[in-house]
C-alpha cells in the first residue's frame, strides 16, 4: 500500500470520522448551500469516491487471486 493508496484508505477509522463528522454537521454546521458549497454534500461525495475505489480494489484482488 502506497502513500496515494494510504490517502484514500476505507479504513474503519475514515468510516468512522466520516459518520461523526457528518452528524456534528448536522447539529452545528453552516445552513445548507448549493451542492458545491454543501460541506455534507462533500463528505458524502468524498465517502462514496472511497468506498468505489475500495470496491474496485477487491474485485482488482479477487481477479489476482488463483481459484480452487
Amino acid at each position: 500500500m502506497g502513500p496515494q493508496d494510504k490517502k484514500d484508505s476505507f479504513s474503519l477509522g475514515f468510516r468512522i470520522q466520516n459518520r461523526l463528522v457528518r452528524t456534528m454537521l448536522i447539529f452545528v454546521g453552516p445552513a445548507q448551500g448549493s451542492a458545491q458549497s454543501d460541506p455534507r454534500q462533500r463528505l458524502k461525495r468524498e465517502y462514496d469516491r472511497r468506498k468505489a475505489l475500495h470496491e474496485q480494489r477487491l474485485a482488482d484482488g479477487q481477479k489476482d487471486q488463483p481459484t480452487g
